[in-house]
């Protein structure tokens, strides 16, 4: 969806877009390059795409693009320095000109047809879109002529100021030209002024469209009634009034309730809202420790913000200590030379964290390694680093060192280099501060430790206004507002803030662009989000931008082509260090930004860091809120970049970045304050917040009020164990190391709890600890977990006996009978060497508790480890406990097939008689028992709560094993808390939540995906449940769907396109057609829609590691399992090819030769989860696999698809290099058939004609077609621009390295038996 849009433009159907890079083609069709070349120079249209400020294209009502235009912060003159133009105009036109208000065109051309109006309306949008924006300036060199601008009517009938040099040696010469487009010419001109009591039926027209309940509560007159009411009142309304005709209107307020608003929100930053008093300006001047140690040094001209600090010791010492008293100013220079504890990369291992509660009790963060040793003399605490100097949050995070000259935080000054004035103040100050309540955040929101603030007493008066109501007329566009906003502050001369709150559940508006949104506080539940708008509303190249090309989604973002490589201020990329600013200017931050880039000479910024939670994250970077967060790739690339893949990937941990191109600093941001709950963290939730938060519309959307709630936070722990991690099937995009580089905890408030009650009506869910979460839209994904064996037993005991007849038995609680509780086991209480693993917290628990047991199981063999499940966990299980170095010896291995219950269906775990032949030979070659057909039975407890004997039984023999630890992998299901609270709610429950084709349950607010879901009967849907189907794509449409309903700027279609609609044929065809036969009536096309189920496609992917150090891959088609040697044996169902070296390699075809199947099987080196990317491609796409596996070419899948012609196949944009092909016009044409028309065409012809002969005429005319040259273009620039991932394919600009090796070296040779030689030989 485009950014820049303006429908109204216009009365032809016209309007304007953001450009983006394959708009070039259509640019080149239209583009007279004799006539712009005298303007603006040799210009390279992708270059001024991507690296302008703002670039827009005109479209007409076909959707062509008719003109196009490219601006930018500085102008285009070579010989002036884009950071210094200021000055340039200052002296050449002596106009003073600001940065912040100005662009200047560097390059615009359209179709002869659009001349007359192209300028006019392009600039009028380019205006409108940023509202701070007062000239557009073009510079006219002295060698174009007059005559050039005539032929657009704009400059005829709009004034532009030409403005000539000023300077008297140019003035008897023809030099530059400025020719300026001023806001006033380009946009309409409301006359604002205060209301008078006959506007009284205008407002209320316009008010009463947004909201008709006002005039039910005080009637058609309360706009008379406030404007003709006491003189005295603070109430003050202002309109916007246009031809006489009142078409905007805002009311404004000075009477607020301070005290509530300071209760409820995080207002601290700006006072409370209130003005500071002298007295609390000095006590805040005082308690400024920074200010003294680097604000003051760096304003004396001292010292510069990125001088290295620890030069200042000399300086201090000579300085500020020369005026003492000797015996003050003898210094133990061994004592007080000490670095700064803020060197993150250097001294990391040397820190821990300190907690403190109300009580000053101790506590210690298990999972953090900072520490300050608060039990020494007073001298240790002027070890103290900048963790105490900021705000109550601790300055905990890291930034990422690529680079240790380039990424490091320089080091703050310790103690002794603060000035002596301070001395005595500021150690008791550090003392007291060290010495009170002090929590830190593990998670913005965590209930067990976080610290609400308190409330602080503000003396001052009052400092703001509040917007109370605001409107425009429904014809004029919404971000005219920003003049009624302007006008608000001249008409409340004596206030400095504005604020507004909007309700959580409404949609963002373009006003909101000028504010900043504030927090709520944890205490508080806050139904509308508050903004604020104030009156007055550094650096390095990164050497290794490749690596982040490697590692990141950049190419989302840029087209790096464009962008220069060489080192120095040219580089392009300028990577932020630390950035600190006012909050109140949150909404320039983004023109600070670009100012930035033009100053710095770059076109992009970078920030990277790991980070614990937000709070710590603004102090570090205030430009973080308006940067993208970027995603780590997903695909298993792991050959690219050998320079520094060795060196760089082993010394830095896991990381976020954020970007910032200058293309998108032109884009405001929109906030959605929308309560989002999410209820859960499972791999569906995981995705359906990487899509709602980190999607392409990153770059303007921003949600503000997104929870998380889990009982452990989020799914990976902060000191990973590559063993625990073992214990679970991965993919790319659920390793710790993937999730840690995603910065969730910026984003979203993450609550560690377990839901026990929904409160539907009042929109709030209760969680274990008695905490309320509300919310606007709930989300319930908490999937099944493995549960104990007694799960639900009580409520399914008495569902049995209630559907019997039976009445549950009474048992007198005085009385309890020890033979009737013997053998029982409690659900509610888990043995403590008892394991049920369902994430990597409980799987590092567990293997630590047999790694620190007591028992001896290196000379004990009798102490046996159980492992109990059909799963494939269980397999993963046996690996965790083997590389623990646990003997085989002491495991023993109970698998449950086939399942106890004969309803079920039998399928294997592994469903391939190879690989399950093999993992049986290496468990029994490794000695671990093997008990396959027996089923749990019960267990027996000591007198130590622990498990010592485990019983089994099978059809015909019952068996008690000797157990040290059980690892229970039987009964699934979800939470026994959550299963309670759904059904207290009302939400009904069918083996599943119920839910319908778009994932609501009966109640519109909640929504629910996953595992743990089912379609109401009405889908007939039993086969489509969501647990059939990859939980990540699940969460990944949900996430779409919900960021479409909430984005201020997408609008749904009023009829979709039957060629959009995914439809389930084989369940809501068939299904509309039997209800359409039991009804005897057709159905409309309208009910036919509400019956369509979502289409996911993704296949289901099983990659873990087994016993023996054998890598295991299973990538099948999405749906109900069904065994392979059953699919293989029904007629016409495919082809199977099968390879034995290396490994076992299985791939399987169907029909129509596409890639519906894969296996793989090896305990070799290879990165065998990549060959997932092969499922769903045709074998002509792999290189005729089929033909060359038939001729007996192939005799190795693993170093088939490991040579370097299949690299592109695992590129994480491979899906897009194959759907944009699909979508290409023959070359040097703007219209005509696409290549998938084309080739449906072709197809036709050879299903018409069957003669041999005119099907290879056919094939030939298409070989020679104009397609093919465009497709070899494409395919060409596309690896261009992915050089880095794969620098095995040769370049364009390469071929001339390569020329003497053409025809002499093998690789170039022409094969010497062709593809069709090969076919021959075939068939």
């Amino acid at each position: 969806m485009s950014i820049f849009f303006d429908f109204d433009v216009g009365g032809r159907g016209r309007r304007f877009r953001r450009a983006v890079d394959h708009d070039r083609h259509d640019i080149d069709l239209f583009w007279n390059r004799n006539e712009t070349e005298d303007l603006f120079g040799i210009r390279e249209i992708g270059s001024l795409i991507e690296l302008s400020t703002l670039s827009i294209c005109m479209i007409n009502e076909k959707k062509e693009v008719v003109g196009f235009m490219s601006l930018c912060d500085h102008p285009n003159i070579p010989g002036v320095d884009p950071s210094g133009w200021e000055v340039w105009i200052r002296n050449m036109f002596q106009k003073y000109y600001l940065s912040r208000q100005t662009l200047f065109i560097h390059f615009f051309c359209c179709k002869d047809q659009v001349k007359d109006y192209f300028v006019e309306e392009a600039l009028a949008s380019v205006f409108l879109n940023d509202p701070y924006l007062s000239q557009v300036v073009l510079v006219v060199s002295p060698n174009v002529s007059d005559d050039y601008f005539s032929s657009y009517q704009t400059f005829k009938k709009r004034n532009f100021y030409k403005h000539y040099s000023k300077r008297e040696e140019d003035i008897d010469k023809q030099g530059y030209c400025l020719y300026v487009a001023s806001r006033q010419e380009f946009c309409v001109k409301f006359k604002l002024r205060s209301a008078v009591e006959e506007d009284n039926d205008d407002i209320v027209e316009i008010l009463d469209s947004k909201c008709p309940r006002l005039k039910e509560l005080y009637g058609e007159y309360y706009i008379s009634e406030i404007v003709g009411g006491r003189p005295e009142s603070k109430r003050k309304i202002i309109v916007a009034d246009y031809q006489d005709q009142v078409v905007g209107v805002m009311c404004l307020n000075s009477e607020i309730n301070y005290k509530s608003l300071q209760d409820m929100y995080e207002l601290r930053p700006y006072h409370g809202l209130m003005r500071a008093t002298p007295l609390e300006k000095e006590e805040q001047n005082r308690n400024n420790v920074l200010l003294e140690t680097f604000g003051e040094p760096i304003m004396l001209g001292r010292l510069s913000p990125f001088d290295d600090i620890s030069s200042l010791e000399e300086l201090k010492s000579d300085q500020a200590f020369q005026t003492k008293s000797p015996e003050n100013t003898v210094i133990n220079n061994a004592k007080y030379r000490r670095t700064s504890k803020v060197d993150f990369i250097s001294e990391i291992s040397m820190r821990q964290n300190v907690l403190f509660d109300n009580d000053n009790e101790y506590y210690e963060d298990q999972t953090s390694h900072i520490a300050v040793d608060l039990r020494e003399s007073s001298h240790e605490i002027e070890r103290c680093d900048i963790n105490y100097l900021l705000d109550e949050d601790p300055f905990d995070y890291d930034i990422v060192n690529i680079d240790q000259t380039l990424l490091n935080i320089p080091e703050v000054l310790s103690y002794e280099l603060l000035p002596r004035s301070t001395e005595i103040r500021t150690k008791s100050r550090l003392m007291s501060m060290c010495t009170q309540k002090y929590r830190r955040r593990n998670s913005m929101l965590n209930v067990n430790k976080v610290k609400i603030s308190e409330n602080i007493e503000y003396e001052g008066t009052p400092n703001a206004m509040m917007i109370e109501l605001f409107g425009l007329r429904e014809d004029l566009d919404n971000r005219h507002a920003f003049d009624l906003l302007k006008a608000a502050f001249e008409i409340m001369i004596e206030y400095d803030y504005c604020i507004i709150r909007v309700p959580t559940a409404e949609k963002s508006f373009p006003l909101l662009q000028h504010f900043i949104f504030v927090p709520s506080k944890y205490s508080a539940s806050c139904t509308s989000a508050l903004y604020i708008a104030h009156r007055n509303s550094v650096m390095g190249p990164p050497e290794n931008i490749d690596y982040f090309r490697g590692k990141f989604n950049i190419s989302s973002y840029h087209t790096h082509k464009y962008h220069c490589k060489e080192k120095g201020l040219q580089c392009g990329f300028t990577t932020l260090k630390m950035v600190l600013s006012y909050s109140v200017f949150e909404p320039h931050f983004r023109f600070f930004a670009r100012d930035i880039m033009r100053l710095s000479g770059a076109s992009a910024l970078i920030w990277l860091t790991g980070y614990r939670n937000k709070w710590v994250m603004k102090k570090a970077n205030s430009l973080a809120s308006v940067m993208i967060p970027l995603m780590p790739l997903e695909s298993a690339v792991d050959y690219v970049i050998p320079d520094f893949k060795s060196d760089l990937t082993n010394k830095t941990f896991s990381f976020s970045a954020w970007f910032l191109p200058k293309k998108l600093t032109s884009v405001p941001m929109l906030y959605v304050t929308t309560r989002i709950v999410v209820v859960g963290a499972s791999k569906t939730a995981m995705s359906f917040l990487n899509s709602l938060l980190f999607s392409d519309s990153s770059s303007y959307l921003l949600f503000t009020n997104v929870t998380l709630v889990s009982p452990n936070g989020l799914p990976y722990t902060k000191q990973s164990k590559p063993i625990a991690e073992m214990m679970f099937p991965t993919q790319n995009n659920t390793t710790d190391k993937h999730l840690k580089s995603i910065p969730y905890t910026y984003y979203v408030n993450v609550v560690h709890g377990t839901l026990v009650d929904i409160e539907k009506n009042t929109k709030y869910i209760v969680l274990s600890n008695g905490d309320r979460i509300h919310y606007d839209y709930l989300f319930l994904m908490f999937g099944k977990q493995f549960q104990h064996p007694n799960y639900l037993e009580p409520l399914l005991e008495k569902e049995r006996n209630i559907a019997l007849g039976k009445t549950p038995t009474y048992i007198r609680m005085d009385k309890l009978s020890h033979n009737a509780l013997e053998n029982q086991i409690d659900p509610n209480v888990t043995p403590e060497n008892v394991f049920i693993i369902n994430n990597t917290v409980e799987a590092k628990r567990a293997l630590k508790y047999v790694q620190d047991s007591t028992w001896n199981y290196k000379t004990d063999f009798s102490s046996k480890i159980i492992v109990y499940g059909a799963k494939i966990q269980t397999y993963c299980c046996l690996t965790a406990l083997l590389e623990s170095k646990v003997p085989a010896e002491n495991i023993v291995f109970v698998e449950p097939f086939p399942p106890e219950n004969n309803t079920k269906t039998r399928v294997p775990i592994f469903c391939n008689v190879y690989v399950d032949r093999t993992v049986q030979e290496v468990l029994e070659n490794l000695g671990i028992d093997v008990y396959s057909g027996y089923y749990f039975d019960n267990w027996e407890i000591d007198y130590d709560e622990l498990v010592t004997r485990v019983d089994f039984i099978s059809q015909y023999k019952r068996v008690r094993l000797d157990c040290a630890a059980f690892f229970y992998y039987g009964k699934r299901g979800i939470n026994t808390q959550a299963y309670i609270a759904i059904n207290k709610s009302g939400i009904v429950y069918d083996n599943g939540i119920l839910i319908d084709n778009k994932f609501r349950t009966k109640d519109p607010n909640i929504y629910a995906a996953g595992p743990a879901t089912a379609y109401c009967r009405k889908y007939y849907a039993e086969s489509y449940k969501q647990k059939y189907y990859d939980s990540y794509e699940i969460g990944e449409k949900l996430g779409f769907q919900i960021q479409d309903e909430l984005d201020p700027l997408f609008t749904k279609s009023s009829s979709t396109p039957k060629s959009d609609i995914l439809l389930k044929r084989d369940s809501v065809i068939e299904t509309a057609a039997r209800q359409s036969v039991s009804s005897h009536k057709s159905l409309t096309y309208e009910e036919i829609s509400e019956m369509q189920l979502p289409v996911f496609k993704k296949p289901l992917v099983t990659y873990c590691l087994l016993p023996g150090g054998l890598q295991y891959l299973e990538v099948r088609a999405p749906g109900k399992k069904i065994p392979h040697h059953y699919v293989q044996t029904m007629q016409f169902n495919g082809f199977v090819m099968e390879t034995f070296k290396s490994g076992y390699f299985k791939l399987h075809l169907n029909n129509n030769m596409i890639v519906d199947g894969i296996t793989c099987l090896s305990s070799k080196p290879y990165s065998i989860e990549k060959f997932k990317n092969i499922f769903g491609l045709s074998a002509v796409v792999l290189n005729n696999v089929h033909v060359r596996f038939t001729t007996k070419k192939i005799d190795n899948f693993y170093e088939y698809f490991s040579s370097p012609w299949a690299y592109f196949l695992y590129h994480q944009q491979t899906d897009e290099l194959f759907a944009m092909v699909k979508e290409l016009l023959p070359k040097g044409q703007s219209s005509g058939e696409t290549v998938m028309e084309a080739l449906y065409g072709m197809g036709q012809r050879i299903y018409d004609d069957q003669e041999r002969k005119a099907i290879n005429e056919i094939r030939t005319e298409f070989t020679k077609s104009h397609h093919i040259e465009v497709i070899t273009d494409y395919v060409i620039e596309w690896l261009s621009e992915n050089e880095v991932l794969l620098p095995m394919y040769i370049q364009t600009s390469e071929v001339v390295d390569y020329r003497h090796d053409i025809g002499r070296n093998p690789a170039f040779k022409k094969k010497k038996r062709s593809m069709k030689k090969l076919l021959s030989a075939v068939f």
